[in-house]
């Protein structure tokens, strides 16, 4: 979990950039049935996420994350494509925990 500075709480940048990336590899990947084009949906939804995070009040780290990986199992096998919402958790969880991400917000 991201560490606090003067009460507010540092993003970890780190895992999101590590995140970033994975998700461009994987949409890349000639596996993926949804080309490039799922990359720039899945960019765009985390800039909307992070946008709606600020509004409420919300913790913008997690929101920025989950936004990162939700359709992870999407852009890794499409054999996936009709419960890929609880692959996907599957996969975020693997992810996170290699990362070391904090538990309690996974």
């Amino acid at each position: 979990m991201g560490k606090k500075r003067k009460g507010k709480k540092i993003i970890r940048n780190d895992i999101i950039e590590y995140l970033q990336k994975e998700v461009y590899c994987r949409c890349k990947q000639p596996t993926n049935k949804f080309v490039i084009g799922c990359y720039y949906h899945i960019e765009a939804v985390v800039k909307n996420a992070e946008i709606l995070a600020g509004k409420h009040g919300t913790d913008k780290e997690v929101v920025i994350i989950a936004a990162w990986l939700h359709d992870i199992a999407l852009i890794t096998d499409y054999a996936m494509y009709e419960e890929h919402h609880k692959y996907g958790a599957d996969i975020a969880k693997e992810i996170l925990n290699e990362l070391n991400y904090d538990k309690k917000w996974h």
